[in-house]
């Protein structure tokens, strides 16, 4: 549906989509086969690995659209480090910290540091969208632990605190003007703070029960819809399959949350069932996000819509984070004798 639907909106980056859907699900198949161990052994490499390229990109990468978060690979190609900075973190934190146990001061500065080194050099390209659900989905392995309650209370200050610090020194503008247009609602100024939001809601009403039709969406079509084909993909669909293609896409994110979490009761490895609730709390953030700000119940932020959105990077550690959750499941599976699907 997302390939048909930006086939749509947007032919020209079809067919680049379909060969990062082609490689991405090659990619699956293999990882599917390589042992969750391995994933373990390389976890000190991966995540130090992630933390020089993303140093490398703030010093000598070009901005794009305010951003210094892709690296040019040339025939207009880009890749995106920070889309697989939660795999790198699970596979160096998960074989130290997915015990449930009540941790010392420097494990948790330890677990802080291996969550937190990633976040602040995402933070500073600056992407907020990306560093956000990294940040939700990676606080699951805090949330997992035993620490002290007076640990809460300075991450909670502290929370507040950087809250305050990033709304007066580290969004810009226009971010700023994302968030108080939300805020207003239909007081926002419609043709510029609140324009986008105004846009997507147009789309998404105007879809109806059926939809107006593949190439018939009169807001993606005539480009009243910005970034149709990523951050709003949501509205063009809704516009043009209506609500029960909407629906449809929405219950198939359902059952793919269904079928992550059933193993994990049955699973004795907690390292393996911790990756498959974060994987699962990450997609389901993502997908959370995407609709609420296409449909008005959250503030525009740049967060596409896994496996629908245009995006080669995004599709990439999506499909291979599912790859490892897949083996895990065909190993519990073949153990347990489990009817998983």
């Amino acid at each position: 549906m997302g390939l048909v639907t930006l086939a749509s909106v947007s032919p020209e980056l079809m067919q680049r989509q379909l060969v990062f859907a082609f490689v991405s699900f090659l990619v699956f198949g293999v990882v599917s086969q390589i042992s969750v161990q391995t994933w373990w052994s390389w976890g000190e490499w991966l995540w130090k690995g992630l933390l020089l390229i993303l140093l490398a990109l703030l010093i000598f990468g070009r901005a794009t659209r305010g951003a210094v978060a892709w690296i040019d690979l040339g025939w207009g190609l880009r890749f995106q480090p920070s889309q697989f900075a939660l795999l790198a973190t699970l596979c160096i934190a998960l074989p130290r910290f997915s015990r449930q146990k009540m941790l010392r001061d420097t494990e948790l500065a330890q677990l802080l540091w291996l969550i937190g080194a990633p976040a602040i050099l995402i933070l500073l390209q600056p992407d907020f969208g990306t560093v956000f659900l990294y940040a939700a989905a990676a606080s699951t392995l805090l949330l997992w632990q035993k620490i002290p309650w007076q640990y809460w209370r300075i991450g909670l200050v502290s929370v507040l605190t950087f809250a305050v610090i990033g709304w007066n020194f580290l969004l810009q503008p226009y971010q700023q003007a994302r968030i108080t247009g939300f805020i207003a609602g239909g007081q926002a100024d419609q043709a510029s703070t609140g324009y986008n939001a105004r846009q997507a809601l147009i789309a998404v009403g105007s879809g109806q029960l059926f939809g107006r039709g593949l190439g018939h969406g009169s807001q993606s079509q005539l480009r009243f819809l910005p970034e149709r084909q990523t951050d709003f993909i949501f509205a063009s669909l809704a516009e043009e399959w209506g609500l029960v293609g909407s629906l449809v896409v929405i219950a198939l994110y359902a059952y793919l949350i269904y079928f992550l979490l059933k193993p994990v009761p049955h699973l004795k490895d907690s390292k393996q069932s911790l990756f498959l609730i974060v994987t699962t709390v990450y997609l389901l953030a993502q997908t959370f996000v995407n609709i609420g700000m296409n449909v008005g119940l959250l503030p525009i932020t740049g967060v596409t819509l896994p496996l629908v959105s245009y995006g080669g990077s995004s599709l990439l550690s999506t499909m291979v984070m599912l790859g490892i959750a897949q083996r895990i499941i065909l190993q519990a599976s073949a153990q347990q004798h489990l009817r998983i699907a």
